[in-house]
């Protein structure tokens, strides 16, 4: 299990205490640092001590993002089944045995993401998600009452890596986290169509649950939270989307979500957004090059749907 911090010092105690009541193990926990300086470190270390647990930390010198801390915490682990998951959730005692059994179940899957929730503890932030033909990412469950109407195993496009199980092997050879996405966003959801390229499952499963406080780094729908999303949200979708799909869907519908946001409130960070991307556009098209070469085109039934 690898958790990455960041300034996470008001998440991290409960989400460390939640994974001291977990019914599975035992787990290997990893824990790297992306350079804090509100005392995350030392006070995971002092919370670890009081429950009686163990962990490995790695210190990063600088702040290297999501992907690279990630990657460095893979380096570490030993286990077969990989387990992502940020210092801002709270696990329910079966949820890490609940995605060990899944994914020992069937050996299809690639990737397993978990029913997340709000703090209230009973409406649902997600249960998988797809794509829109522009890149926006979409939860499926999103804001609904957990009333049991997600309770089965669902093939998804991609699960968020705010709880995000794959196998060791299928992560190496899907490339591991792209760290062009930094500092945050859409690494996860790159990852997810590496493994639907290999011809692999992704899933979520609904006996993995956690709650979810939610881009407590970023800050919700802030300046910095629109330009990161988007310009990662750009750069996933030239990285990824087939050229006559850019052209016939991507592009038309770009053109039409503009039309129905407020452009107030985002203008700014997407202009942005796309004046980054098109500086940056060779480093793109050689990633391109590279996924294209290494895992093949992106298969025609990937779930992607219109606005």
């Amino acid at each position: 299990m690898i958790i990455v911090l960041y300034n996470s010092a008001g998440y991290i105690v409960p989400c460390l205490q939640s994974l001291s009541r977990l019914e599975y193990g035992p787990v290997e926990l990893i824990i790297v640092d992306n350079c804090s300086t509100d005392g995350s470190v030392q006070l995971a270390r002092s919370t670890l001590a009081d429950l009686g647990m163990q962990a490995s930390f790695c210190l990063m010198s600088s702040n290297r993002g999501f992907a690279a801390a990630n990657n460095r915490g893979v380096s570490l682990a030993g286990g077969d089944i990989l387990l992502f998951l940020n210092p801002d959730t709270e696990a329910y005692p079966d949820m890490a045995g609940a995605l060990v059994s899944a994914m020992d179940a069937d050996e299809s899957i690639g990737v397993a993401g978990c029913k997340l929730y709000y703090p209230d503890r009973k409406t649902l932030q997600h249960v998988g998600g797809f794509i829109r033909h522009n890149g926006l990412t979409m939860h499926y469950g999103f804001d609904e009452e957990d009333t049991g109407q997600y309770e089965s195993i669902k093939d998804v496009t991609y699960v968020t890596g705010a709880a995000l199980a794959a196998r060791r092997a299928v992560f190496l050879s899907s490339g591991m986290f792209d760290e062009g996405y930094f500092p945050a966003y859409f690494e996860e959801t790159d990852l997810c169509l590496s493994v639907l390229r290999q011809g692999l499952r992704v899933v979520c499963v609904p006996g993995a649950r956690l709650v979810h406080h939610e881009s407590t780094t970023t800050g919700r729908f802030t300046r910095r939270y629109y330009y990161l999303y988007h310009k990662n949200r750009i750069r996933f979708v030239l990285k990824n989307f087939p050229w006559d799909f850019l052209l016939d869907k991507a592009l038309p519908m770009e053109q039409r979500w503009l039309g129905m946001i407020e452009l107030w409130e985002q203008a700014i960070p997407l202009n942005q957004a796309y004046a980054v991307n098109l500086a940056r556009l060779p480093w793109t098209l050689a990633a391109r090059r590279r996924v294209t070469r290494a895992l093949g085109p992106l298969p025609p039934d990937v779930t992607v749907a219109e606005l």
